[in-house]
């Protein structure tokens, strides 16, 4: 005989302890919520997070990429579903970028224990281990790993200082070698949901309390590099320079103007570095690092053709040296149209006002994509601002999003992916 229970609840003062928690974790003199990934206060949040797992009595791991990973046990079917999102910042980020995911999944954890309620899968929540990009030009280290696609020419890239990947994450703990290996077995997990900030103004604009996510942008990362000769600034004449920096700032102008040509396509540049950094020494060498993004992948390889050919007329002008390196195409990643049905008719269900939409932002759940099936739910973000201090969202819709998660989980316990 099964034991009752009572309708499981979101308790939204927990949320807000839990997302004030994290919040009070970050990199002491600089800007923001700043909880870079490969620093010692984001495995300080990382442990925090387990802990609060562990109260809410699942079993904890830390896995060989960093990833923390609690399970609560279901009643025996032998499937999964996951839950989970990151809780490391940008340099000068906000709040609730990531940590509303894990917050919010850990609350379901809770409103599930409290209830009584037991599902039939076991429910397992990831925080995932530095799902921004890093200083070596790599996001979702974490997810990447946990689905096979970490690589050792991922550990092998470098920082402007040379330093590379897997000596960062010695420095905080990971073992690169155990990272290489950390691919979970995710044959069992019949779908995973990641919940989330919409980090746009899409959703304040229309109103919406849940965004329901279609389509998660690819993304293109490129590190071009600029190789001229310094002489000086002046005595040499404008046309026989081979001005580095000069070929460096019409390749950046070009990212725009290639980006600017679609309705949902972005490009943006940045880490700008000329060397020598002096006013009175024509520009040596210069490096930046970019990337595209798009709902598309031919759009995408297309602008990488168009980048790669304006950055070498911009050196052939000057006569300077280009080098453009390409990363691997990270794919758009759809969501899966059974999950999104189940999602859609929760939010409907609960009179949640909601609407679909693209995600131009990566996270994990585009990696988890394309193994398992997978779904995301955005909650709105004031005035379309994250990546910033400004970075909002009101606690009842952080709420609302919470319990839409929540009941996705129950349909999905219940009835499968539709």
């Amino acid at each position: 005989m099964s034991r009752p229970f009572t309708q499981p609840t979101v308790v939204a003062d927990r949320l807000d302890a839990g997302l004030r928690a994290l919040a009070g974790l970050v990199e002491p003199g600089r800007p923001g919520w700043t909880r870079t990934a490969l620093g010692e206060v984001d495995r300080d949040a990382r442990e925090l997070v387990r802990r609060w797992m562990a109260d809410a009595g699942m079993e904890t791991r830390v896995d060989g990429a960093g990833n923390v990973v609690g399970r609560l046990r279901g009643t025996g079917s032998g499937r999964t579903i996951m839950l989970g999102s990151h809780t490391d910042t940008v340099v000068g980020g906000g709040r609730f970028d990531g940590t509303v995911g894990v917050v919010g999944a850990l609350e379901v954890v809770r409103a599930l224990r409290e209830s009584g309620r037991r599902l039939e899968h076991d429910l397992v929540v990831v925080d995932f281990f530095d799902e921004e990009p890093n200083e070596f030009g790599l996001s979702c280290v974490g997810s990447r790993a946990m689905v096979g696609e970490l690589t050792r020419e991922h550990l092998e890239m470098h920082d402007e200082e040379g330093r590379t990947l897997a000596d960062a994450l010695a420095r905080v703990g990971v073992d690169p070698g155990a990272a290489l290996t950390a691919r979970a077995d995710l044959s069992d997990v019949d779908v995973f949901v990641e919940l989330h900030i919409e980090q746009g103004p899409y959703l304040e604009q229309q109103g919406a309390s849940i965004g329901l996510v279609e389509s998660i942008t690819g993304i293109s990362r490129f590190r071009a590099l600029f190789s001229g000769r310094a002489d000086h600034a002046g005595t040499t004449p404008m046309d026989v320079r081979r001005d580095a920096g000069c070929a460096a700032a019409g390749t950046v102008l070009a990212v725009e103007r290639i980006a600017g040509e679609g309705a949902l396509t972005k490009g943006t540049s940045g880490a700008v570095t000329f060397t020598p950094a002096a006013v009175n020494v024509v520009t040596a060498t210069a490096e930046f690092r970019g990337e595209f993004r798009g709902p598309e992948a031919e759009w995408l390889r297309h602008a990488q053709d168009r980048l790669t050919a304006a950055a070498q007329e911009e050196g052939e002008r000057r006569q300077v040296g280009v080098d453009v390196e390409w990363l691997p195409l990270q794919e758009p990643a759809p969501m899966a149209p059974g999950v999104l049905g189940t999602l859609t008719g929760v939010v409907d269900a609960l009179g949640l006002s909601a609407s679909r939409l693209f995600s131009g932002a990566e996270h994990d759940a585009a990696v988890l994509a394309r193994s398992v099936p997978t779904g995301m739910l955005f909650v709105p973000s004031r005035d379309g601002r994250s990546h910033c201090p400004e970075e909002w969202t009101d606690l009842d819709d952080i709420a609302a999003g919470v319990t839409a998660l929540l009941h996705s989980v129950l349909a999905l316990d219940e009835g499968g992916v539709r």
